[in-house]
């Protein structure tokens, strides 16, 4: 008995995740001001990688900055394994062939959209879900300008990737398209459709990305978003107690 009392007390695991959520809970009640980054899973904290995940990772992101930079056809494996600082043999060990690795890297750049779109949102009111749904496209799209380029580009130049990439962007502009549909559902009178309100908010963001390639001026970019501000102003709200 009296040895064991000698011996340093195990945390306790369960208790300290149950104190850490508590904390948690507590600096986002600290202010009412407090807003969640749209781009990041609320309370998630990633671990450093190690091991093969962090290999894995190394070689994605190696891969990513030649394929966006030098195109499909003219990066080699040799070339991501340098630029990766490991051996060719261990690119193929994660990645079968050069295809698979590709397709992993465009995965690899829209995950930080997708997991965004994952989030539970349902808790914050429509009005402000709705504003945070479209800044999210805005922030993504500053953010990864490159990649969208390169996201372009591929779909234009490989003949042998194009339907796919044009299947796999589709899917994730129609799942944003379906989110923003859902909020707007909340917003306006019954009579109207919100799935019509949605598509013309998308269409007029696609069509800021488009004309940010014949004028990428901070005044141009301004003005548009500005813009799609004044048209979820107008969208139609419901009466309270009407309906």
């Amino acid at each position: 008995m009296g040895v064991a009392r000698l011996q340093p007390k195990r945390p306790d695991s369960k208790a300290q995740r149950e104190d850490r959520q508590v904390a948690r809970r507590a600096d986002e009640a600290s202010g009412s001001d407090f807003e969640a980054d749209p781009g990041i899973p609320a309370l998630e904290v990633p671990e450093p990688l190690t091991g093969k995940a962090a290999t894995q990772e190394r070689i994605l992101a190696a891969a990513s900055e030649l394929f966006l930079v030098r195109g499909y056809e003219n990066t080699t494996i040799a070339q991501v394994a340098a630029r990766a600082e490991v051996s060719r043999a261990t690119v193929f060990w994660h990645f079968s062939d050069k295809e698979s690795l590709f397709r992993e890297c465009f995965n690899r750049i829209c995950e930080p959209f997708r997991v965004s779109l994952a989030r539970d949102q349902s808790a914050l009111p429509a009005e402000k879900r709705l504003r945070e749904q479209v800044e999210l496209y805005q922030s993504f799209i500053a953010q990864h300008r490159g990649d969208v380029d390169g996201f372009i580009r591929w779909a234009m130049e490989h003949t042998s990737f194009r339907d796919w990439l044009i299947r796999s962007v589709l899917d994730l502009h129609n799942r944003f398209g379906g989110a923003l549909t859902e909020t707007i559902a909340e917003i306006v009178p019954p009579h109207h459709d919100p799935h019509a309100i949605a598509m013309g908010i998308l269409v007029m963001l696609d069509g800021g990305v488009f004309l940010s390639y014949f004028d990428s001026s901070s005044r141009s970019s301004e003005m548009r978003q500005a813009s799609v501000q004044a048209i979820l102003d107008m969208i139609p709200r419901r009466v309270p107690g009407r309906y």
